[in-house]
C-alpha cells in the first residue's frame, strides 16, 4: 500500500495550514504525524482520505483504497454489542454476515476484548470503545487506516490499551497514519513526521 502526497497546500481563513507538503507513505507500517492542535494534522488526513480538496497539489492512494477511520471518541451503536459494532467495518465493504462475524470476533479477541464481545457498547470504558473502533477498521481488512487523535481524553491505562491495539495494525497488513500530539503514540510508529509551520518534516528514524 502506498500513499503519495505531492505539493499539497491548504489555507483556512487566509492562513496557510499546509504548505507544499510532499511525502511517500508505504505500508504495512505505522506512521505518526505530530504537532499541536491547529497544526494541520486533521486537515492532512482529510486530504488523504479525499474528503477535502487541497488548494494545490494532489494525493494518490494506491488502487484508490478507501480508508477506515478511527477518531477521538469514535462513535459506536450504544445498544449494540462490541461484536455488532466491529462487524460494521467488513459489512460496509460487502462482506457476508458470516465472514464479518468471523473477522470481527478474531480481531476483538486479538485486541483483548474477547470476553466483552456480547455486551452492549454503552457498558464499555473509553479505552474499550476505542479498541472496538480499531477492531472495526482491522476487521474490514482495510489496507489504509487513518487515526485522528485516537488516545485523546483517555486515562493512562486506557491510552496504553489503545496504543497496543494500534500497534497491531501493521500485523494485519494495514498502513496506519495516525495524527497525534502524544509522544507515546509516536514511539510505537515506524516513521515519525511533524508538522512545523505547515511543512511536514520527518524525524530521525534512529
Amino acid at each position: 500500500m502506498r500513499v503519495s502526497v505531492r505539493g499539497v497546500s491548504v489555507s483556512w481563513s487566509g492562513r496557510r495550514v499546509l504548505d507544499d507538503v510532499s511525502a511517500e507513505f508505504d505500508g504495512p507500517a505505522r506512521i505518526s504525524i505530530m504537532g499541536p492542535s491547529g497544526a494541520g494534522k486533521s486537515t492532512l488526513l482529510a486530504v488523504i482520505a479525499g474528503q477535502l480538496r487541497p488548494d494545490a497539489g494532489s494525493v494518490e492512494v494506491e488502487d484508490g483504497e478507501r480508508p477506515e477511520w478511527v477518531v477521538q471518541s469514535s462513535p459506536l451503536l450504544a445498544r449494540r454489542s462490541a461484536l455488532d459494532n466491529a462487524m460494521l467495518g467488513p459489512l460496509a465493504r460487502g462482506r457476508s454476515v458470516l465472514r464479518s462475524r468471523v473477522a470481527a470476533t478474531r480481531v476483538l479477541t486479538d485486541l483483548g476484548l474477547g470476553p466483552l464481545v456480547r455486551g452492549p457498547a454503552y457498558e464499555l470504558s473509553g479505552g474499550e470503545r476505542q479498541r472496538v473502533a480499531v477492531a472495526r477498521a482491522l476487521a474490514a481488512d482495510a489496507r489504509l487506516v487513518l487515526a485522528d487523535e485516537p488516545t485523546a481524553s483517555l486515562d493512562h491505562a486506557a491510552k496504553r490499551s489503545v496504543i497496543a491495539a494500534l500497534e497491531r495494525a501493521s500485523a494485519y497488513g494495514a498502513l496506519l497514519l495516525v495524527a497525534t500530539h502524544d509522544d507515546e503514540v509516536a514511539a510505537v510508529c515506524d516513521r515519525r513526521f511533524r508538522l512545523v509551520d505547515g511543512r511536514l518534516v520527518e524525524e530521525d528514524r534512529s
